[in-house]
């Protein structure tokens, strides 16, 4: 049974080189849009993720996340702050004829990185983590799984509810 599949997933271990780049999987690499173009063709945007990791975006769903920032009131400070954090670290890349993506010194220092990376498909984005880091959140958090699934498929709940 073949089905379409939107988005990115799958768990996937790779290496950062002397240079600071690593390979995107082919796998993330040939995830496409609707129109069949890939994802990660064009320009894509590598920041500070959550909880220790780097997010890397497409640039659909960067422009996406553009468009919902732009309507939060900047004179909240917890949105200033974010803001600050967030686009300060971003950085446009554009993976090589070989799905080599340069990552920049400060945002390897900033998620810990080594030479072994762990690099995860999350649906609408990619996710790049020092492998340690990874196993201890998911040590971590991992009671809160069926938590959120019953919220998710039960119909109880929401983005808000957890």
């Amino acid at each position: 049974m073949v089905f379409d599949v939107i988005g990115f997933f799958g768990r996937y271990s790779t290496t950062v080189d002397e240079k600071g780049r690593c390979i995107l999987p082919a796998k993330l690499r040939a995830v496409c849009d609707d129109a069949g173009e890939p994802l990660l063709a064009g320009d894509i945007i590598l920041t500070k993720g959550l909880e220790g990791c780097l997010a890397v975006y497409p640039e659909t769903e960067w422009n996406a996340i553009q468009a919902r920032m732009a309507t939060l009131d900047f004179t909240d400070k917890a949105f200033r702050s974010f803001s600050r954090r967030f686009y300060s670290f971003a950085a446009q890349v554009k993976a090589d004829k070989n799905g080599r993506i340069l990552i920049p010194a400060h945002l390897i220092e900033e998620a810990d990185l080594g030479r072994e990376l762990v690099v995860m498909g999350v649906n609408r984005w990619i996710e790049i983590w020092n492998p340690q880091l990874l196993k201890y959140y998911l040590e971590r958090y991992a009671g809160s799984y069926e938590d959120v699934a019953a919220k998710l498929f039960t119909g109880d709940g929401g983005s808000s509810d957890f």
